[in-house]
């Protein structure tokens, strides 16, 4: 019996996943039915600097991008550690649209997904935070890339419900992002064609 993760936020991109879980080699992306992502995990990132970041809930007829990946069962509590917005449910295989063949995942195998425990909207105390959308979207660009596929970061903008107006631009020079981040204006040009009407009230700070 394996265990495997369905990675659907900053994960998506290599350098966060093997920040966090550096023995993780191989990835596939998937589509995931049956669930829906949202702007609606509330964080307290310091007393000061609170923000909103992406969960996802059972939702029928609902499908999101995501990532799956394969770990020993052993590093479950690190990732519960991570994740501690959130808590652990298990996916049945029959959900799961697969992109490629990278594992052959058996239905005795456990398949994990973690669910935020208490969904909140982003608002002025708690934004979307751009750099994060960074994260996310550079992530999903990576991945369209590697595996040549068709439309997967636009996929992951029209599949995240939730948008909000309430959205800070924290790039630590959003004037001239692309000294940061290289795939700013890619990113700003998805956004702004596909939720410009959040996109274009983003906030500088």
């Amino acid at each position: 019996m394996k265990t495997y993760i369905i990675g659907y936020g900053s994960l998506l991109n290599r350098s966060s996943l093997n920040r966090t879980l550096p023995q993780v080699k191989k990835i596939e992306p998937i589509y995931l039915n049956q669930y829906c992502r949202y702007w609606h995990a509330n964080e307290n990132i310091t007393p000061t600097f609170s923000s909103t970041f992406l969960g996802v809930s059972k939702s029928e007829h609902s499908r999101i991008n995501c990532i799956i990946f394969e770990i020993e069962e052993s590093f479950l509590p690190v990732i519960d550690k991570r994740e501690f917005l959130y808590h652990r449910e298990q996916v049945n295989l029959n959900d799961i649209e697969f992109t490629s063949n990278q594992f052959e995942i058996n239905t005795d195998d456990n398949i994990w997904i973690y669910i935020t425990d208490k969904p909140s909207l982003a608002s002025k105390e708690f934004p979307i935070i751009q750099s994060y959308v960074d994260v996310c979207l550079s992530g999903a660009m990576q991945l369209e890339e590697e595996f040549n596929l068709e439309n997967f970061a636009i996929d992951f903008i029209k599949t995240t419900k939730q948008w909000s107006p309430s959205w800070v631009n924290d790039r630590i020079f959003p004037r001239a992002p692309h000294i940061h981040q290289p795939d700013a204006y890619r990113i700003d040009i998805m956004l702004s064609e596909n939720i410009n009407q959040y996109f274009s009230k983003i906030i500088i700070e």
